[in-house]
């Protein structure tokens, strides 16, 4: 497997991930490039100079600062199917839902408010445990005899839900590459996700990551939402 590719995007500097699934198929994780950082186009422009198809744009939160840049890439690749936990499908479905509002208000930037109305609602809805695998029931944009093993290689990714950042915060895990995705549930030296705005639970965080501890293998390699990246579990 090749390995993902970080971009720093956005107005506070998420981590959004190329991660390849085979050949030139990826799924972008937590797009974040908005007209008010002025990178709206960085991650379409990466995907299309190396010839990439994004087939899924996952969430592993929906807090604004790590979906903004779902339209650019809906744009640019009408297909991608969005993914994200159930227990935060509200904020897409019905953007800029509860919880960003709320958020947004607090950090005195309701400017964005109008930008966030202009989200896709979700296509995939994980529950706990689940794998990757669901996209390929779905209509996506490759060729057949890639299908097998595209479904292969998604299936290799495990939805683990960690809330406590988050209601829906979830961590992606493969552990057949010692890969984690942990958004902002977890990141370099111990640090993880705040938990005092709408939504954070410290109980639940916790036990998230006391069960990230237990699933996880040592030596995986770590990416987290924001900061540093690639240091081991």
């Amino acid at each position: 497997m090749e390995d993902i590719h970080v971009i720093r995007t956005g107005l506070l500097a998420v981590n959004t991930l190329i991660v390849p699934i085979c050949k030139k198929y990826v799924f972008v994780v937590d797009p974040a490039t908005s007209v008010f950082s002025r990178d709206e186009n960085k991650v379409v422009e990466y995907l299309q100079s190396h010839k990439l198809e994004c087939v899924g744009i996952l969430l592993t939160h929906t807090h604004f600062d790590h979906i903004m840049g779902i339209p650019a890439i809906k744009n640019a690749f009408p297909n991608a199917k969005i993914a994200l936990h159930k227990n935060e499908a509200s904020e897409l479905s019905s953007p800029p839902g509860i919880m960003n509002q709320d958020i947004l208000s607090m950090f005195g930037m309701a400017q964005i408010i109008n930008e966030l109305s202009k989200l896709s609602p979700p296509d995939i809805l994980f529950e706990n445990n689940v794998n990757l695998s669901v996209f390929s029931d779905m209509q996506l944009e490759i060729q057949s005899e890639e299908q097998l093993v595209v479904k292969d290689a998604l299936s290799q990714w495990k939805v683990i839900h960690t809330p406590g950042h988050s209601p829906g915060s979830v961590c992606y895990y493969n552990e057949k590459e010692k890969l984690l995705i942990s958004g902002d549930t977890l990141f370099d030296y111990g640090g993880y996700g705040r938990t005092d705005m709408i939504g954070g639970d410290e109980a639940l965080i916790q036990k998230s990551l006391s069960e990230l501890k237990r699933i996880v293998k040592s030596g995986t390699k770590v990416y987290p939402g924001h900061d540093s990246f690639g240091f081991l579990f």
